[in-house]
């Protein structure tokens, strides 16, 4: 049974997904996941492999979704991505960015903000 976390979680991802496909993103996979470590939506943009953390925001007070995501949860970005393309070699070579998106539910319609290349890892 999901938590009210993990439903909003699904929301935002949602959102997100149809936010990228109306602006031309392939979705590639989503919910990718190595041990611990999860990606929420992998796609493509024209010729760059784009990894996308989502973050939903209800509660804006506890901060807003792009501070929530730290050095460590970068890390964790990083790690899983080089697992993705170790398993998925069609990929490698490709330009990778990191975008977050943000969904504020706190607010309707919701609100989303794509934050592109928002944080980068030297290959």
């Amino acid at each position: 049974m999901k938590t009210n976390r993990q439903k909003l979680g699904a929301v935002g991802e949602d959102m997100a997904v149809e936010y990228l496909q109306k602006k031309g993103y392939k979705i590639i996979e989503r919910n990718f996941r190595h041990y611990q470590y999860e990606l929420d939506i992998i796609c493509q943009d024209k010729k760059e492999l784009v990894i996308v953390e989502v973050k939903s925001v209800r509660v804006p007070e506890f901060g807003s979704g792009e501070a929530r995501i730290s050095k460590g949860k970068q890390g964790a970005i990083f790690k899983a991505s080089y697992a993705f393309l170790d398993r998925r070699p069609r990929f490698v070579g490709m330009d990778v960015r990191f975008d977050v998106v943000c969904v504020k539910l706190d607010c309707y319609p919701a609100r989303i903000n794509h934050h592109k290349a928002a944080f980068w890892q030297s290959w």
